[in-house]
């Protein structure tokens, strides 16, 4: 329970400042509900004495009181109520914004060993099930301990000996609901976890829809999926069964608590213990703690559920971040070179036990043309993640611009260069969009169109572009699937154009196309590298013949 506790504290430190609001619209909303019920028992009681003793002076003053203090009750009730919605989506808001700014802080290393679908159930599912206990388990919880205590109060006044038998009875019931606390939590766990895997299988085919219309692998993957799809609706299952169970007890302590106290009620009246009246209160009241009560038993085990999937949050949210400044303190001295873009100086780097660059060291000179080649494995994708800051070296350091690596934010050293990837990735929008991302200092709105066409020019795209049916606003679907490939190649050339950065990496970027979006590929960047420092990966003869200067890796 330590450890739950853990998590539950920090989940709901999250709120920040609006967390005492929060509580305090529980508690306000609460304590309106049942003061309302206890004004409506006060009401019961005096109808009842009033009767039993055939004295109904001040009887109308009395109940039209209790009336009043019955609607004050209501109307704190629903004031409390209406506040603590907006605060509990407030709090579900900011935790999905969280999540989301978590991953975008994440180092590329992590979306390489984790699949898509991993992540996307944490924004989903986990962010959506541990969210009901900000805009539902929490309050339902608190409210049911505290409507419990309020009533309670009264009953105790009216008769202590008969509300503390009663009190037991509805422990006891209690206890047995807590046999499902871990049940419960285990199950919403192991629910968390089929529904990544079922998540994983669907993106899986949604990716390769393609290949999976050519290939004979359509029943191995349909079934895949529907063995993740049984076992996420099994798990569902076990949760709906134990809920039923859960519920079914307490329908059992709802029909036990009734009979004590009618026994306990006979028993208490015949001695004189307490008066119809007083009885009669008690069982108005009664009947609203015993069921809250029951409610402990059964929000607890949901709120344990809900926690299993915040502790999914919890591990995300501390994962390490990739460092958005550099430690000063440790700083070394700048090893550049004037006349040089890049420097590369005894740099060495592991994959797990895969040594894939030792002891490398390279210059490249400003505004020069450098191809960077050498047999598959041997590093060179490896190096151009090192250059972007993906990964971090073993040893060695590395320069761009005058500016170290150990020195200078990967936000300062990304500025200075523009990439275009093997396979260039186009977001679902429109082509005049897909260009502006290229400058992300300001917003889309105000990246000039001049600018995206005179980017589109340099990289080979304009004349393609005009020839769509809607131009620059053509949207050109999921990861750019309506375009070919030397189309997409050619708008991500443009996308980087209008970067501008001084140094301009290529990885591979001509290796898929055919001979004809070859040459217009390679004629785009014979342009766009004048007056950059530009670094292609490449193996292609075409395309090494273009560099002023060839380095081999490996």
């Amino acid at each position: 329970m330590r450890k739950q506790w853990k998590i539950f504290t920090w989940f709901m430190g999250l709120m920040g400042k609006r967390l005492p609001l929060y509580l305090a619209a529980i508690l306000i909303s609460t304590i309106g509900s049942a003061f309302a019920k206890v004004t409506n028992a006060w009401i019961v009681e005096d109808i009842v004495a009033a009767a039993q003793t055939r004295e109904i002076q001040g009887l109308l003053w009395s109940v039209a009181v209790s009336f009043g203090l019955f609607v004050l009750g209501w109307v704190t009730w629903r004031f409390g109520i209406i506040r603590y919605n907006i605060e509990g989506r407030r709090g579900v808001a900011t935790l999905e914004k969280m999540v989301f700014s978590k991953a975008m802080r994440l180092p590329y290393a992590y979306y390489e060993e984790h699949h898509s679908a991993d992540f996307m159930s944490k924004l989903t599912f986990d962010t959506e099930r541990a969210g009901d206990i900000y805009s539902s388990r929490l309050r339902r919880l608190l409210s049911a301990i505290i409507s419990s205590i309020v009533f309670l109060v009264p009953m105790f006044y009216d008769s202590w000996q008969l509300t503390l038998c009663l009190l037991g009875v509805s422990i006891l019931s209690f206890a047995v609901n807590t046999l499902f606390l871990q049940p419960m939590k285990k199950n919403g766990s192991q629910l968390s976890k089929e529904h990544s895997i079922m998540l994983e299988k669907l993106t899986n085919i949604l990716a390769g829809m393609e290949l999976l219309k050519i290939f004979p692998m359509r029943r191995t993957m349909w079934e895949n999926y529907h063995e993740a799809n049984d076992a996420y609706y099994d798990t569902q299952v076990k949760g709906a069964k134990l809920s039923a169970a859960l519920e079914s007890l307490n329908c059992l302590f709802d029909l036990t608590g009734a009979l004590a106290f009618l026994g306990l009620g006979i028993y208490f009246v015949s001695k004189d213990m307490v008066a119809l009246g007083q009885l009669t209160a008690i069982y108005t009241l009664y009947g609203s703690f015993r069921y809250v009560f029951l409610d402990i038993g059964t929000y607890l085990p949901q709120m344990m559920n809900c926690l299993a999937n915040t502790e999914r949050l919890y591990y995300f949210l501390q994962l390490e971040e990739e460092e958005e400044e550099t430690d000063t303190a440790a700083q070394t001295p700048e090893q550049s070179e004037q006349g040089y873009a890049v420097t590369v100086d005894n740099l060495s780097f592991s994959y797990e036990e895969a040594t894939l660059l030792e002891h490398l060291s390279l210059k490249i000179k400003e505004n020069s043309f450098v191809a960077l080649t050498g047999e598959s494995g041997c590093g060179k994708s490896t190096l151009a993640k090192l250059l972007l800051g993906f990964y971090a070296p073993k040893e060695g350091q590395i320069c761009i611009c005058g500016k170290s690596y150990q020195n200078h934010s990967k936000k300062e050293i990304r500025d200075l260069i523009a990439y275009v990837p093997q396979e260039p990735y186009l977001y679902g929008v429109s082509i005049a969009e897909n260009i502006a991302y290229g400058r992300s200092s300001v917003s889309l709105e105000d990246v000039p169109m001049e600018d995206i066409v005179a980017a589109a020019k340099a990289a080979n795209a304009h004349n393609f572009i005009m020839e769509l049916p809607q131009g620059y606003q053509t949207i050109v679907g999921e990861r750019g699937n309506t375009l070919s490939g030397g189309e997409k190649q050619r708008i991500a050339l443009a996308r980087a154009v209008l970067k501008n950065a001084p140094v301009l990496l290529l990885d591979e970027a001509t290796s898929a196309l055919d001979s004809k979006s070859e040459k217009l590929v390679n004629e785009a960047i014979k342009k766009v590298c004048q007056n950059h420092t530009t670094i292609m990966i490449a193996h292609r003869s075409s395309t090494i013949a273009m560099a002023d200067e060839v380095i081999a890796i490996g």
